[in-house]
This record gives structure tokens, sequence and C-alpha cells, in this order.
């Protein structure tokens, strides 16, 4: 007698890396998952994919956790994996609603989402552990943001800033007075992320609402992402990746790279915040060529799917261990490569999602 498949959810299905999250799964076993997808957006790319998509509203909705306790009730969901980063701190000040109806949710505590969520707050805990962070200067208005890119050492140097609080590279930019502005406005595609300061200024120094800020040191050298799985504090598998091609803040080409300074402070890292399951670390290296933090993602990071290659397939084994199966430490094929290239699903008039 065949062997009823276990329910697994996984959030944020119009992510444009959802296909490898959902492929990670179905090769770990197959046969072995249902897989169940939700968005607050009905033509999600990855509804093409799972075996069941829901329609759920956006996080900061006071419905969201409500809606989602239903779709896992339905489903007889046993893991839940969030991917997306404005759910994170509502889903785990839930847990216990979640684990009362028997789903299991490997996700780090709410006062470490908390932490991580801040960047100022993080670069100073970091600080204290001993794990480098670029210089920085924290800023809360235009008076305070101008003194700190001409103290950083601007136009000299280049001088990067982003939101205390943000995802992704949304609102990040690197100042810098060396840049070709006309080829940037009239030849480059507009994903860059250079500019300059009076073309920074123009805009801030007119804002009402001033966000909070960090102003920070330039990082001239590779970026790495690292995929982590961790259990309540213990890494169990790490898996640092150089990002050598990266379109709106997304991974295209990339390497996994055997990284030791890398890999001991994502441990450090791991173990001092006490961070539970799949968990993405972004170091840049300096000019010395020495890594310094960016930032903790607590979920999983978009492309995940070039450690799975690799044969640390974190996706599944997250599942194997929050359903407390057993399961061997994988072994890495340092220096496998991954290309993303672009693909289509498609609806029919009815909305039914097939594949061409």
């Amino acid at each position: 007698m065949a062997t009823k498949p276990i329910s697994v959810l996984i959030t944020l299905a119009s992510s444009v890396a959802y296909p490898g999250f959902v492929k990670c799964l179905r090769r770990g076993q197959k046969g072995k998952f249902r897989i169940i997808g939700t968005a607050p957006d009905k033509d999600a790319v990855g509804f093409a994919f799972v075996d069941k998509g829901y329609l759920v509203p956006l996080p900061e909705s006071k419905n969201f956790v409500t809606r989602l306790l239903e779709v896992c009730r339905k489903e007889k969901v046993k893991v839940l994996l969030p991917s997306a980063p404005k759910e994170l701190i509502s889903i785990a000040s839930n847990l216990k609603k979640f684990e009362k109806i028997g789903t299991a949710v490997p996700l780090s505590s709410l006062e470490s989402l908390i932490l991580t969520t801040d960047k100022c707050q993080f670069f100073n805990f970091c600080q204290k552990i001993s794990v480098p962070t670029p210089k920085f200067i924290k800023v809360s208005n235009y008076k305070e943001l101008k003194e700190a890119i001409f103290r950083s050492g601007y136009p000299k140097n280049q001088v990067c800033f982003k939101p205390i609080i943000s995802s992704g590279t949304r609102g990040f930019r690197v100042l810098s007075a060396k840049h070709d502005q006309f080829n940037h406005l009239i030849k480059e595609q507009p994903d860059s992320t250079f500019a300059s300061f009076d073309g920074i200024s123009s805009i801030l120094r007119k804002c009402k609402d001033f966000p909070d800020l960090l102003v920070m040191e330039y990082l001239p050298g590779d970026e790495y992402s690292v995929d982590i799985l961790a259990d309540q504090g213990k890494p169990l598998v790490i898996v640092p990746r150089i990002r050598t091609k990266i379109i709106l803040g997304a991974s295209f080409v990339g390497e996994v790279v055997k990284q030791e300074e890398i890999i001991r402070y994502s441990k450090k890292i791991v173990s001092s915040l006490k961070l539970n399951g799949i968990v993405g670390i972004q170091f840049k290296m300096d000019k010395r060529n020495s890594p310094k933090i960016l930032e903790v993602n607590p979920r999983i990071h978009g492309g995940i799917i070039c450690s799975a290659v690799a044969g640390a397939n974190l996706i599944y084994l997250a599942v194997k261990n929050a359903l407390k199966e057993n399961w061997k430490a994988p072994k890495i094929k340092w220096g496998n490569k991954f290309i993303r290239y672009y693909d289509e699903v498609y609806q029919d008039k009815k909305g039914k999602f097939f594949r061409f």
C-alpha cells in the first residue's frame, strides 16, 4: 500500500526563484511530498508548479496568519517553510498556533528576527561577537546624511547607503562621483545601484518623512551568499557561494566555494543568535579581500538551488529535520556553478496554469 504524501507548504509562490524551491523538494524524494503554495497574487508563477495553490492576504494584513492557519489546517500541512521577508515576524509571533494544529515551522525566534531586521542593531551585535562589519554611520535626516557621506570619504571614495529596515537591494545605492551619469541614463538598463550625491540630494533634501539610513563604506570585492541549515543555534550545513552576476537583487550566476573564513563567521552568527531552520547570510569582500557581513536573512535565499545541485539540498533536509527524520550530512561538490535563465508558464482563459 502506497504511503500518503506529506503536505509541505512553501510561501511566496510569486517569487521568481519559487520553481527552484519546489524542484528542490521534488528532487529530494520523489512522491514523498504534496507541495502547497501561497501568494497574494492569483497569477503567481509558483502556482504552476505546486500541487495546490492558495491566495493569502499580504503579510501586513491582520488576516494573514488566520488565512495561513486555515490553509495549513485544510491541507494537513506538516511543515511550513516561510520564504517572504515580511511574513517572518507575523508567523514567529504565532508559532504556538501552528504547533497546535500539527504544523512544524522551522523558523528563528521572534527576538532574533527583530534584531536581524534592523541593520544598525545587527551590525552593533556583530561587532560585539567579533564578526567584521563595514564602517557605518546611522543617519535620521538629510543634514546627517550629507555630513556622513562626506565624512566617509566622498567624492574621493565611493560610499554606500541603505535603509536600516529593507530587503534585497531596495533603497541601496552606491554613490560615485566618477560614475558616468550620461552612460547610466542612455546606455545602461535601469537596474544599476550607482548614483551621484547630487542625484540623490535633489530627492532626499525635500523628504518630509525621512527614513533611518545607514551610510557605509563601499566594499569592492566579491559578494557571497551563504545557505545554512540550523537547528536551534547549531549550524548543521553551511554552503557559501559567490554571486557572480546579480540582476534586480537576484543571483543569475554563482559558484559554490569553500571559503573557510566566511564559514567560521557564519557559525558564530548562527550560534550567537540561536538561529533555526533555513538561513541566508550575505558577505562582501573589502579592498583587502577580507569578508565583512552585510545582512542575515532567516529564510530561504533565492539561489538556494545552487547549493542543492552541489549536493546540499537544504530545503529537503530542512523538512526532514522538522519531521525529526534521520539524514546524513551531505558531501558538497565545491566549484559547482549556477546559471539562471528566463522561462515562462502560461494560463488559459479560465486561469488554469500550464507549461509549454
